[in-house]
Parts: structure tokens; C-alpha cells; sequence
């Protein structure tokens, strides 16, 4: 709450002192200026009458001869006078907190000005950038109000103007204040104090100066040293007289003082004093001060509907000078009392009046900031492009004897560059070459390799059809022959027994044939020919259900084996190892490929043995797969039956 203090009042505190000059009464002005004769001369004493009426509060009377200095200022050719005109009317709207015209007229005098080079053009032009530094501490641009005054300071000291150097300390150190940096803000109003005290100052001006050291004690809650320097104040304002702008100001300054001291009655007799004060100086920044008196006393003395009511005012008025921080601060205070006081309507509606503008403040700083940037760069560029001409000039007449030697080198660098291009195109060409033959040699060594395995199985295969042929139907016939040999025994029974081994030795036979190369398989296809195989191999003990879609009609009869050959070494394992008692086999068909799944019931086993199984069934199965590029995938655990899943391609 009192940081909003800070930002209400110093932000124009001294800048009437920025035009303040001895000057004669106004009716003695007003004849000079009806007996001069020149334009230039009239246009020096229509300011200072502009800036006497406005120091006795007769703003009606400033602004007419403020509009007689314009109107005078641009009959002249001469940039100084011109920019004079535009300067009192900068000054009275930046006093009056009329920001937009501020603004413009300000940046009239430095434009027109921009090339100043006597004490007085940078004089002019000086103020209007305090001015300027003014309009930014109003609008919350306070580090960029800051910048702009240090940058003063040594203008100001360069053309010996002591007053208006003073009066731009006393403008950082409050801008430092407002920023809460209390240590700049101490350093520079010492600095100012120790000017003021070296030079001769008429009181006026001290008053000032000792206001400012004021606030900056009250912002460091530095009661003794605020009271100190408001007692300096109170002997300057007797010695000047009542009709000063800061007498206002010193009563608003004590009764902040007794608030925090907590001295009530005391509080309310300042702020009797301050309106006193207002009735015969309505200054605008007078009233500001005021109102934040008033609203401080009351909140302190627990009238909260009377500090809202000054919060209310001090909302419009901030509303009507565009100044949006303040009028959004006071919009929460007003937000705040209006709930404690159970107005819920007041409170919602200004709460919400606070959220807007403070989005609104929030959108412009940023666009500011932007802007600066902007202009920042810009003037970065412009003398980034300044260097370049120079460099440009310089290097002109070097240009030419280097001319030859560079092209020289540009030559020899672009044959060697060709040169090196040229190797490293033939290098990547040949590593292309021969990257491809070791691929294609790898490649066929793998297809060497899974054919030398499937060689390998084909043999074995054929091993253990030999030893089933001589094992089983061989030893079969050989045992028919003996007992047909047999002369003794009842011949009938012979035949009949020799009849019935026979029937088991063609069944053997077929089992065999059917092992190497099923009819069904090279007539019917693959579908019928898996279906055979499961449909033989059920009993009452294993139970087969065989799935499958429309396979390829044309398989190539190798592919089709491969696959009939590892569905029939999985079934043998599933039946044989897993003593499984259900299967399922599923033959199904996607675009190029075909899934193979069994899936069963039986003992399961930890498929990372695999690798050192002594068997061959499975290395079979796994040189089948990769001979037809296909993945394979198994998961199973022990007395969790097992399923193999087979992706395989064939066209």
C-alpha cells in the first residue's frame, strides 16, 4: 500500500523547477512583451509569462501563451526558437500529466534539434529529454526513465547548468526510490544535497530536494531522518510563503509521516493543512496527494468506507491522465475495501476492472520493450553500416595490389579443391564397389551355408529312413522269409501269419514314403497334405485341430516342402517331447508370406537351452526358416505347454 505512495508523487515532483527562473512580476512581463518588437523576442517572454501564470496556478492563462510561443516559434527559420515553442508547451503538458501531447511536443524539440551543437540548442534539448524521462516515470517505464536522465547528466554538466543537473539527480534518485533500489536512490540524493549545498539555490529549490530525501527516507522506513527533513522543509516553505506548489506536498509528505508514526490526531491536523493548502493551489499533482493522504488516514483510523471513496477518486483521476498502473492499483484498493465493507458487487466489478488493466499495462510494456529493442538494433545496424564505409575507404586503395594475389589464391584453392573433390568421389565410388561385393559375398555365404545345412538334414533324413527300411520292414520280410522257409507246421497258419506281417510291412512302407515325400503334398497342396498328417497322427490320446485360409495355389514345390517339413517337425516334437494332448496348427496366408502357428498343451521347456540341444529337429526347423528369410519366435515354460509362431516368405 505505501509503494503506491512513491509512484503517485515524485514522478513530476521537481519539474517545475526545470523552468523556474528569477523573473520580474507578470505585469511587468506582459509590457516587455507588448513593447518588443522582434519574434524571437516576444517568443522569450510569452514562456516565461507561460511558466509565471502556471506557477501561480493560472493554467487558463499559461496555456494562452504557451499557444502565443508555438504560433510565434513557426514564423522562424531558426531551428533554436523553433524548437522553444514546441518546448513550453512540452513542459506544461508534461506538468499536467497530459502524456500523449507530452510526448509529442518533446519529441518535436529533439527532432528539430537533432544536431545541436551550441550550449543553448543542447540545453533545449535536455529538458525536453527530462521531460520525456518524466512522461516514462509516469507510465511505469522507470529503467528506461532512469537511463535517460544518467544520460543527461553530462550534458547538463558540460554546459555549466547546475540547475537543471541538480534537478536531474533529484529525478534519479527518486526514479531508484520508485524501483525500491534504495542505495542508488540514497547515493544520487546525497550527491544532489551536497550540489545544492555548494551552490546558491533559492529556497524553492531546496524545498524540493529535501521533499524527494523525505520520501526516499519514508521508502526506507527511516522515520527520524524523514521527520529531519520535512523540519527543513517547514523552515523553507516559511521563508517562501504559502502560495508554493509544494506546500500541498509537505502536508500530504507529514501526514504520511504521523500515519506510520501512528499518531492519529496529529495526522488529521496535517491533512487539515494539506487541503488548505489544495484550496489555494489546485495543482493536479496536489491533488493526488492529497487523496492518497486522505485514503492512507482513513484506512489507518479504520473509516474504510471514506478511503474508499478516496481510492474511487484517485481511480478516476488516474483514468482521465491514462495512467493505468494507478488506476489499476487503486481499482484493488477499492476492490478490497468494498469487500470488507460486504459490498460484493463493488468489490467484483473493480477486481475485475484491475485484471483488465493490469493485462492491458502488461501488453503495452511489452510492446515498449519490443520497440526499444527495435530501436536499439536499428541504431546498432546504422553504425555497424558507418564502420563498414570506413573500412570500406580504407581498404579501397590496398584493393587493387591485392587483386592478383587473391585470384592467385582463389585459383589454387579451387584446383585443389577439385582435386580433393575428385579423390573423394573416386575413394566414396570405390568403397561404394566394394561395401556392395562384400555384401553379395556374405549374402551368397549365408545361402551357401543354410544349403549346406539343409544338405546336412537331407542326409540325415535319409539315414533315418535307411535304418527305419532295415529296422522295421526289413527285419519284418526277412521274417516272413524264414517262417515260409520253415518246412515244418500247418502251411495255412504260415500263409496267414506271414499275410498278416505283411499287412504291418506295407504300413510301415507307406509311413516311410509318406515320410520322404507325401502324394498328397505334389497332388493336393500343401493344405491337404498338413491335414493328412494331422489326421494321422490323432489318437485316442492326441487330439489335433488343424486351421487354415486359402494358401498359395502356385507355392514354388521346394518352398511347399520346407513348410510341410517344419509343420511336420514341430508335430513330432509337440507329440514326441511335449507329450502334448492338444495341438493346434495354423496355416495362414498375408500378401507374401505365410504364419505358421502350433500351439499345445504339453511339458513346455526353457526355450534359451535350445542353443545346446544335442537333437538336430530343431536346427532343421531354424536352416528351413532362414532358407525361406522368415523369423521365428517360441515361447514356452516348463508345464506350460509351448507355442511357435513362423513368419516365412515365399514368393
Amino acid at each position: 500500500m505505501k509503494k503506491l505512495l512513491f509512484h503517485l508523487i515524485y514522478s513530476i515532483l521537481s519539474l517545475p523547477l526545470v523552468y523556474s527562473q528569477e523573473t520580474g512580476a507578470i505585469d511587468s512581463l506582459r509590457n516587455e512583451f507588448m513593447a518588443a518588437e522582434s519574434d524571437t523576442a516576444k517568443l522569450s517572454l510569452s514562456n516565461k509569462l507561460t511558466r509565471e501564470y502556471f506557477m501561480r496556478g493560472d493554467s487558463s492563462s499559461a496555456f494562452q501563451y504557451g499557444y502565443r510561443s508555438l504560433a510565434l516559434s513557426k514564423k522562424t527559420k531558426i531551428p533554436l526558437y523553433r524548437a522553444k515553442g514546441r518546448q513550453i508547451m512540452g513542459y506544461l503538458h508534461t506538468i499536467l500529466i497530459h502524456l500523449d501531447s507530452a510526448e509529442y511536443y518533446n519529441n518535436q524539440v529533439i527532432q528539430i534539434l537533432k544536431n545541436a551543437k551550441s550550449n543553448e540548442e543542447m540545453r533545449v534539448v535536455a529538458y525536453a529529454k527530462n521531460n520525456l524521462a518524466a512522461n516514462y516515470q509516469v507510465t511505469g517505464h522507470l529503467k528506461k526513465s532512469a537511463k535517460l536522465l544518467i544520460d543527461n547528466l553530462p550534458i547538463f554538466e558540460k554546459i555549466k547548468d547546475n540547475r537543471l543537473y541538480h534537478v536531474t539527480l533529484e529525478n534519479i534518485a527518486a526514479t531508484f526510490n520508485e524501483l525500491e533500489d534504495y542505495e542508488k536512490a540514497t547515493f544520487y540524493i546525497k550527491k544532489g544535497i551536497d550540489f545544492l549545498n555548494k551552490n546558491n539555490f533559492d529556497e524553492e529549490h531546496k524545498i524540493g530536494t529535501y521533499l524527494i530525501a523525505s520520501l526516499i527516507a519514508y521508502g526506507q522506513n527511516n522515520l527520524s531522518l524523514m521527520k529531519n527533513h520535512l523540519d527543513q522543509v517547514k523552515s523553507y516553505l516559511a521563508q517562501v510563503g504559502p502560495t508554493t506548489l509544494y506546500s500541498g506536498r509537505y502536508y500530504s509528505y507529514l501526514t504520511w509521516y504521523y500515519v506510520r508514526k501512528k499518531d492519529l490526531n496529529k495526522a488529521k491536523e496535517a491533512i487539515t493543512q494539506a487541503e488548505k493548502a489544495l484550496d489555494k493551489l489546485k495543482s493536479r499533482t496536489n491533488y493526488y496527494d492529497f487523496y492518497n493522504s486522505q485514503y492512507e488516514l482513513a484506512y489507518f483510523a479504520g473509516e474504510y468506507k471514506k478511503a474508499q471513496r478516496a481510492a474511487l477518486t484517485l481511480y478516476e483521476m488516474a483514468k482521465e491522465d491514462d495512467r493505468k498502473s494507478v488506476a489499476a492499483k487503486h481499482a484493488q484498493d477499492v476492490a478490497l475495501l468494498a469487500s470488507m465493507s460486504g459490498d460484493y458487487r463493488t468489490a467484483y466489478d473493480f477486481q475485475k476492472k484491475y485484471s483488465d488493466i493490469s493485462d492491458s499495462t502488461k501488453f503495452e510494456n511489452m510492446e515498449v520493450e519490443i520497440q526499444d529493442l527495435e530501436i536499439d538494433y536499428q541504431t546498432a545496424e546504422k553504425e555497424k553500416r558507418i564502420a563498414l564505409l570506413e573500412n570500406e575507404k580504407r581498404e579501397a586503395t590496398l584493393k587493387n595490389k591485392n587483386q592478383v594475389l587473391l585470384n592467385l589464391v582463389l585459383g589454387i584453392g579451387a584446383s585443389a579443391l577439385l582435386v580433393i573433390m575428385f579423390f573423394l568421389f573416386y575413394v566414396l565410388r570405390t568403397n561404394k564397389k566394394n561395401n556392395k561385393k562384400r555384401l553379395e559375398e556374405i549374402e551368397k555365404d549365408k545361402e551357401l551355408k543354410i544349403a549346406q545345412a539343409l544338405l546336412e538334414g537331407e542326409d540325415r533324413e535319409r539315414m533315418r529312413i535307411a535304418r527305419d527300411l532295415h529296422d522295421g520292414i526289413g527285419g519284418t520280410l526277412s521274417g516272413i522269409k524264414l517262417k515260409l522257409s520253415d518246412p515244418s507246421g500247418d502251411k495255412a497258419i504260415k500263409v496267414q501269419n506271414a499275410n498278416e506281417q505283411l499287412g504291418i510291412a506295407i504300413g510301415e512302407l507307406r509311413r516311410t514314403a509318406r515320410g520322404m515325400m507325401p502324394e498328397n503334398l505334389l497332388k493336393n497342396g500343401l493344405a491337404t497334405a498338413v491335414h493328412d498328417l494331422c489326421a494321422d497322427r490323432i489318437s485316442s490320446e492326441v487330439q489335433i485341430e488343424f486351421q487354415s485360409n486359402s494358401l498359395f495355389a502356385d507355392l514354388c514345390p521346394n518352398n511347399t516342402v520346407h513348410i510341410y517339413r517344419i509343420v511336420q517337425e514341430l508335430l513330432t516334437n509337440a507329440i514326441k517331447h511335449g507329450e502334448a494332448k492338444n495341438i493346434l496348427i495354423q496355416l495362414i496366408q498375408e500378401k507374401d508370406s505365410i504364419l505358421i502357428t502350433v500351439d499345445d498343451d504339453g511339458k513346455g521347456f526353457d526355450p534359451t537351452k535350445l542353443a545346446n540341444a544335442s537333437g538336430i529337429g530343431f536346427k532343421n526347423i531354424q536352416n528351413r526358416v532362414n532358407f525361406l528369410k522368415g523369423k521365428l519366435s517360441i515361447d514356452s515354460t516348463p508345464e506350460h505347454g509351448t507355442s511357435v509362431n513362423i513368419e516365412t516368405y515365399v514368393r
